[in-house]
């Protein structure tokens, strides 16, 4: 039997070893291009657009790696060995978004495909490793091994296979704070030690749909893990999102009419932001009286606040109005910086920008513009950066540490029959299963897959209620469609509990 002096040096020696596999990961950080798939797995979507720009990385501490939990080493498809193997858990990163699956996936060059990206944390142990949410949201939905965090964009992320959830249906949560652990749920069945991960939002062109994931998860991971954050510089932010136009669209209103939205930044200095603090001002001069303020701004040359506390890695909004001129015709041309109050512009020299000229509202009075609407709605950003072409790295080695292999090919509980569709309670598709059994159709004779060939239904965020209130704006033809999803709902709901 081993002496306590023996265990407890024996632990400081694992320990050692485990960070020093830790810190060479974080420091080896590669991945492969965004679209290229496991060899044999399906064809993946050449995409590198961060669909979801400034989130948080889902794990909470690194290293962490994106891998396909199916065709990996103990998957369904993959070589033979454990799940627990040291090559799950290396560098470089691969994408497994549009794997092979038999789910309607728009985006996919398949026109079917995998939803989301699979992850495993730093290393096999079950239920240890704490899951974040990655933006601030209302929890709307949690099944039986998914979690749906909604953001006021309604922008919904999506989170499988967890235990330890820690969060209830209704709650807001915020960015960073934990949601569950990284686990092998799969409502009652099993799938391997992994957490599933979505990003489910309106992309123009397809609608509402699950966007490509891998991109924005490699952003977040730079931040975690210090490549993607601007060290030492004090003042220093990452453009988001804006809910104005862009520089290149005007703005077109009734004459002195406002119009409300927001621009948001991620902080990626070392000071945090602060309400009364932190300002959105004019530049091209600065501090230059605007023409285009509205009622709501703090001054003529200060737009907004921040509108909450900001750390570091974390994200912010300045919310405000713009006035159109009186006369139509004209048109006001505004630049706006960020400035710490009687410290510095982030546009100073040896800070962190964004610049003077970068951030611009044109704003015109129009006989012709729409009313206006005083809300501040979603937004589809779509910035675009660059797909990182990755250099080979080392394999983290194997700690000798050895766990019970899960089975990698469970079934999901919720899985459709071949050719049924669901609706929500307001008669709108929600989704479809590509199989029919026949030759014309892409997902035809689709061999069912373990782990995260899984779609949950639709969370209680839509009602009928809801539904209805949309449905009575609108023509005869809209409520007849909308009583006919009705009719399928009811239909759908009977057959499962077996009375059709």
């Amino acid at each position: 039997m081993m002496s306590t002096s023996k265990r407890a040096l024996l632990a400081l020696v694992t320990g050692l070893g485990c960070a020093t596999v830790a810190g060479e990961a974080r420091a080896q950080f590669t991945y492969r291009p965004a679209g290229e798939l496991v060899s044999g797995s399906g064809r993946g979507r050449v995409d590198s657009t961060v669909y979801a720009p400034g989130i948080r990385f889902p794990i909470e501490n690194a290293p962490a790696y994106l891998n396909s939990q199916v065709w990996g080493v103990g998957g369904s498809s993959g070589p033979a060995g454990g799940q627990c193997d040291a090559r799950n858990f290396s560098y470089p990163w691969r994408d497994n978004y549009c794997e092979t699956r038999s789910w309607d996936m728009p985006m996919c060059p398949a026109g079917v495909g995998h939803q989301g990206q699979d992850m495993r944390a730093s290393d096999c142990r079950n239920s240890v490793h704490n899951v974040v949410a990655v933006a601030d949201g209302t929890i709307t939905n949690i099944g039986s091994y998914s979690v749906y965090l909604t953001t006021a964009d309604g922008t919904r992320y999506d989170y499988l296979h967890m235990s330890n959830v820690a969060v209830t249906v209704g709650q807001s949560v915020r960015r960073g704070q934990v949601v569950g652990r990284v686990s092998n749920q799969f409502g009652g069945t099993a799938t391997t030690i992994h957490l599933h991960f979505n990003i489910r939002k309106t992309v123009s062109g397809f609608g509402s749909v699950y966007a490509p994931t891998y991109m924005s998860l490699i952003r977040a991971y730079e931040t975690l893990t210090g490549g993607g954050m601007m060290m030492g510089t004090r003042f220093a932010a990452q453009f988001v999102m804006q809910s104005f136009p862009l520089a290149s669209t005007t703005l077109n209103l009734p004459a002195g009419g406002e119009q409300r939205g927001y621009f948001e930044f991620r902080n990626t200095g070392t000071d945090t932001w602060r309400p009364g603090e932190v300002f959105m001002g004019t530049t091209q001069p600065r501090d230059r009286i605007s023409p285009a303020q509205g009622s709501d701004w703090v001054r003529g040359s200060r737009a907004a606040t921040i509108d909450r506390v900001v750390a570091p890695g974390a994200t912010g909004r300045f919310n405000f109005s713009v006035r159109a001129p009186t006369t139509v015709g004209q048109e006001y041309s505004e630049f706006f910086g960020i400035v710490r109050e009687g410290v510095a512009w982030f546009s100073d020299t040896g800070q962190g920008g964004p610049a003077d000229n970068v951030l611009q509202v044109r704003v015109r009075a129009s006989s012709g513009a729409p009313p206006m609407d005083s809300g501040v709605g979603p937004v589809d950003s779509g910035v675009v950066v660059d797909s990182g072409v990755i250099v080979d790295a080392g394999v983290v080695e194997d700690t000798g540490v050895s766990f019970p292999e899960d089975d990698a090919a469970a079934f999901d509980p919720d899985a459709m029959e071949p050719g049924e569709e669901e609706f929500d309670d307001a008669g709108m598709l929600v989704r479809r299963d590509a199989r029919t059994g026949g030759s014309g159709n892409p997902g035809a004779g689709g061999v069912p897959m373990g782990g995260c060939g899984c779609v949950v239904a639709a969370g209680p965020e839509t009602g009928l209620g809801r539904g209805l209130g949309r449905g009575l704006g609108h023509s005869p033809s809209a409520l007849f469609a909308l009583g006919l999803g009705a009719l399928a709902v009811a239909k759908r709901r009977a057959r499962r509990r077996g009375s059709v």
